[in-house]
C-alpha cells in the first residue's frame, strides 16, 4: 500500500471517529435535555408544594391569632365578671337567699290562707308520730270541716268563699299558741291541727277555743241549716303510738269528724 492510500485510510478512520463522537454528542445532548425537563418539572412541583405549605401555614397562623385574641378578650371579660361578683357578693347572696326562702314558702304554704299545706302536714305527722312513739308521749289531731260551705260558696260567690276560708284560718291560728303545734289546710274547706305531746283533754280545749273564735268572727251564713253564721265541725283524738303506722291517728279523727257532722254539725266529737 502506497502512502496515498495510507493517508486516505487514516482520513476515513478519523472521519468515522468524528461521526461517532458527533453521534455520542447528540445522544448526550438529547439525554441532558430530557433530564433537564425532568429536573425543571420536579423543581416546579417542589415550588408549588412549598407555596401550598406557606399558604397553609399563614392560614393556621391567622386562625391562631384569632383564637389568641378571643381567649384574651374572654379572659378580660371573666376578670370583669369576677370583679363584679366579688364587689356584689353580699347582695347576690342575699338575693339568692330571698329566692330560696320564697321558693320554700311557696312549696310549703297554702297560697290562699297562709297556713301550712297538706305536703307539710304529711311530713310533720310522720316526724311527730315517730317522736311521740320514741318518747311515749300523746299525739293529738283535730280535723275540722266548715259546715255547709258549698252552699256558702254557691250563694255568696267564690271571692266571698275565699274570704270565709281565710277567716276560719285566722280562728285556727289564734287558738293555737305553741311553736311546735301545726295548723294546716288539708284541702277545700277542711283543716287540720296537729298537737304534739297533747292528750285528749288538751286537744278538746284547743277545739273549743277554735269554735269560740269562729263564733266571735261572726261570718254571716243565711244559707246554713243550723245557724245564721259560719260554723265548724271537728273530730278530735289523741293517742300514744305503739307502732309505726300513723294512719290510725288521722283515720280516727276523720271518723269522729263525720260523727260530728252526722250528729247535727257545729260540734266537737272525740
Amino acid at each position: 500500500m502506497n502512502s496515498e492510500q495510507t493517508d486516505i485510510a487514516a482520513l476515513q478512520s478519523r472521519i468515522k471517529q468524528l461521526e461517532q463522537q458527533c453521534s455520542d454528542l447528540e445522544i448526550g445532548l438529547s439525554t441532558a435535555i430530557e433530564h433537564g425537563d425532568l429536573v425543571q418539572a420536579e423543581l416546579e412541583q417542589a415550588n408549588q408544594r412549598l407555596q401550598g405549605e406557606i399558604r397553609e401555614r399563614m392560614a393556621l397562623e391567622n386562625k391562631l391569632r384569632v383564637l389568641v385574641n378571643s381567649i384574651t378578650q374572654k379572659s378580660r371579660d371573666l376578670e370583669v365578671i369576677l370583679q363584679a361578683i366579688t364587689e356584689h357578693s353580699d347582695q347576690l347572696d342575699l338575693q339568692w337567699l330571698n329566692r330560696y326562702v320564697e321558693t320554700e314558702n311557696a312549696a310549703n304554704t297554702d297560697a290562699l290562707t297562709g297556713l301550712a299545706n297538706r305536703r307539710v302536714f304529711d311530713q310533720s305527722i310522720v316526724q311527730e308520730w315517730a317522736r311521740a312513739r320514741r318518747n311515749q308521749q300523746p299525739l293529738a289531731l283535730i280535723v275540722c270541716d266548715i259546715d255547709f260551705f258549698k252552699k256558702y260558696n254557691d250563694n255568696y260567690g267564690h271571692q266571698q268563699g275565699d274570704y270565709c276560708l281565710r277567716q276560719v284560718a285566722l280562728a285556727l291560728k289564734g287558738a293555737v299558741q305553741r311553736v311546735e303545734d301545726l295548723v294546716a289546710r288539708y284541702g277545700g274547706e277542711e283543716f287540720i291541727v296537729l298537737l304534739p305531746n297533747t292528750d285528749l283533754a288538751g286537744a278538746r280545749e284547743i277545739a273549743q277555743h277554735i269554735a269560740k273564735r269562729l263564733h266571735e268572727a261572726n261570718i254571716p251564713h243565711e244559707y246554713s241549716a243550723i245557724s245564721d253564721r259560719v260554723t265548724i265541725s271537728m273530730g278530735v283524738c289523741a293517742m300514744i303510738p305503739n307502732d309505726s303506722d300513723n294512719s290510725r291517728l288521722f283515720a280516727t279523727a276523720d271518723h269522729l269528724l263525720y260523727q260530728a257532722k252526722n250528729d247535727g254539725r257545729n260540734r266537737i266529737a272525740s
